[in-house]
């Protein structure tokens, strides 16, 4: 009897340490979810600002934090008189039935989505303007398509031409032969919010007296805008510019690989569904990156101006790098384009925008902002 007492106070100083590492390490994993780590892991959103992702780290780390007093000061006393009264088998093993039902649901809920067809987060099919498919960059816009959409109390009007392009009407075809301003990108060089005379390509034409071609695409990377630019620029006979944006708010993006992308070293890959889509889903939520995908990110981007400047340069137009800067900015949106760009020494056009001439649902210039772009862009092409 006395050997059996002495194994259960042996067992129960064991699981006493193992407890206090367990919930130790939890608190000090909360403690090291600071600012600095989420600079380290976390990049701007387009959806909210960093204040709201700051906020969302807070929840995260009062999750890890409470984790950890639960295991110290529940878990372990209760432990630990379990097996001081000799029922430290009963108890170890509720703890993993227990964990075992914690993993059996998630492995449910991973089941479920794997039932799914998997998405990138920017695939969206069943909405104005219409994507279609593309092999090489994942998504265009349907040519020859007109379309409304109700925004910020608004009827928009879209339409496209024969390849895609936006234009004023459907079917309304770019003259190949004219010189031309190229402008490639995503939603906000597209006019997202914005009748076609509104939008940065027409008003930069109506300034300029030059003719523009707007091939940008919703939601694409910057990968995915040197793929469309390598596709499309070859149709120009005369292209004067090729204007591509970059934006700390969408970089994140670019790290995407649930889609047609490119390495640091522009190598072509397919679509790579995430191998748990729970994690991803999480991933998503919480916007976290490791250090490495950021640092692949980072070389992708730059590599993907540089071949993007060379394409230009090549057919005798110039390129500039469009930088919207949204105020009030943020410091890591700053930090963002300070790792990419200016470390880099890669030139490019900042024009600030302030709040007022955004969209205050969506995010991006309304009618006052694409001016405010669209004016600077024709300055920088003057000079």
């Amino acid at each position: 009897m006395g050997r059996m007492k002495g194994d259960g106070r042996g067992a129960a100083k064991a699981a006493n340490l193992a407890f206090w590492l367990a919930g130790a390490a939890l608190l000090l994993l909360a403690l090291r979810m600071g600012e600095g780590w989420a600079h380290r892991h976390f990049l701007p959103a387009w959806a909210y600002g960093w204040d709201t992702q700051m906020r969302i780290l807070l929840a995260l780390r009062l999750i890890v934090a409470a984790a950890g007093l639960v295991v110290l000061f529940l878990l372990r006393p209760w432990l630990v008189r379990a097996f001081r009264a000799g029922m430290g088998r009963q108890a170890l093993f509720t703890l993993l039935t227990s964990a075992l039902a914690v993993v059996a649901a998630l492995a449910v809920t991973e089941g479920v989505l794997r039932t799914k067809t998997w998405r990138s987060v920017q695939e969206r099919w069943d909405q104005e303007p219409v994507r279609t498919r593309e092999p090489l960059y994942g998504w265009g816009f349907l040519p020859n398509h007109a379309g409304t959409v109700r925004l910020d109390g608004r009827t928009i009007h879209y339409a496209t031409g024969p390849y895609g392009y936006r234009a004023p009407a459907a079917g309304a075809a770019v003259d190949l032969a004219k010189p031309t301003i190229v402008f490639a990108g995503e939603s906000l060089v597209f006019g997202y919010g914005l009748d076609w005379p509104d939008t940065i390509p027409a008003q930069v034409q109506a300034i300029t007296g030059t003719q523009t071609a707007n091939i940008a695409v919703n939601a694409q990377a910057i990968d995915q805008t040197y793929l469309r630019v390598r596709a499309e620029l070859p149709r120009f006979s005369h292209p004067v510019a090729v204007i591509v944006p970059f934006m700390a708010r969408t970089f994140d993006r670019n790290l995407d690989r649930d889609r047609p992308h490119l390495d640091a070293g522009l190598g072509w890959h397919p679509a790579e569904p995430p191998s748990f889509r729970l994690v991803e889903l999480a991933r998503r939520v919480t916007r976290y990156r490791s250090t490495d995908s950021i640092a692949q990110g980072i070389a992708m981007t730059r590599a993907s101006i540089a071949r993007i400047f060379a394409l230009a340069r090549a057919r005798g137009a110039r390129p500039l790098l469009l930088v919207p800067q949204f105020l009030p900015e943020s410091e890591r949106e700053r930090e963002v384009r300070r790792d990419v760009l200016d470390s880099a020494h890669i030139p490019y056009l900042l024009v600030p925008v302030p709040a007022e001439e955004r969209s205050p649902t969506h995010g991006h210039p309304d009618p006052r902002g694409a001016r405010r772009i669209a004016e600077a862009v024709a300055a920088a092409l003057r000079a």
